[in-house]
């Protein structure tokens, strides 16, 4: 049997999918995921054959997923509905990708392709190695994205264990931090780091760095924020140079607050 997992954050779409996977004799579902993080779990926990991989999700999308996993590059179909670019490199370099929407034929040839290749042992991880870092060279992010390591004391970088090499990412280069449950996404200057890391323990690190926590899910760099804006009643926006907005919960508004009478 071919152990497959569906990602996609459409309910709908994982339904069809499991559906049409239920037809297959060699196919076994066994997991469904709605987001990149849960993604990232699954795949390292139950190690798939194969992966139905939606491109376009919020927060991580299908490509960071690959990037942040510890388990090795399954077979992937990937499943995007508008991303041009992707589809352009996929038809270039690659069938497997389904276009949303798709026909249940256009699926059975994907799949029979899927099928054929993972009975061959046929690898596709250096094509999909090279499919990733020709994206996300083009959305201006980090081309591989793997685990953090504890800085040395005393530098004012951040040491990213890159696979093969080691990235080093100065304070002054972050913008903000992202949080999730599982892992964090570093957005720098040019780059996007996805790493496995809290963003408490990140806090701790970047302390002394003028870095504020202002949310359950944001560490920012105040060298970064352009502006803070009220909205609705007594609630706090953060404008970062980019543009990006940010909410500051009301949990953390004290910390805001605290840093800007101590300016």
């Amino acid at each position: 049997m071919i152990r497959a997992i569906i990602v996609d954050d459409e309910p709908n779409a994982r339904e069809g999918l499991c559906l049409l996977l239920s037809q297959q004799k060699e196919i076994e579902v066994i997991a469904q995921c709605e987001n990149g993080i849960s993604a990232i779990r699954k795949i390292d926990a139950l190690k798939p054959d194969l992966v139905f991989l939606d491109i376009q999700m919020p927060k991580v999308n299908g490509f960071e997923v690959l990037n942040s996993i510890a388990y090795k590059i399954p077979y992937v179909v990937f499943v995007t509905a508008y991303d041009e670019y992707a589809v352009k490199a996929f038809e270039i370099n690659a069938q497997d990708y389904l276009l949303k929407p798709f026909t249940d034929e256009r699926f059975q040839s994907v799949l029979d392709l899927a099928i054929h290749n993972l009975q061959a042992n046929n690898n596709q991880s250096e094509l999909i190695k090279k499919l990733i870092s020709s994206y996300l060279s083009n959305q201006h992010k980090n081309e591989d994205m793997e685990q953090l390591i504890n800085p040395v004391k005393g530098w004012n970088k951040i040491t990213i264990k890159n696979r093969g090499r080691i990235v080093f990412v100065d304070y002054s280069d972050i913008t903000w931090i992202e949080g999730y449950d599982y892992c964090v996404k570093v957005h720098a200057s040019t780059k996007t780091h996805v790493v496995r890391v809290t963003l408490k323990e990140l806090e701790k690190k970047l302390d002394a760095h003028r870095f504020l926590r202002i949310s359950k899910s944001a560490l920012v760099n105040m060298e970064y924020v352009k502006e803070i804006q009220t909205y609705g009643k007594n609630d706090l926006l953060v404008i970062m140079k980019d543009q990006t907005q940010i909410k500051v919960s009301r949990n953390y508004k004290s910390n805001l607050e605290k840093y800007i009478s101590a300016g």
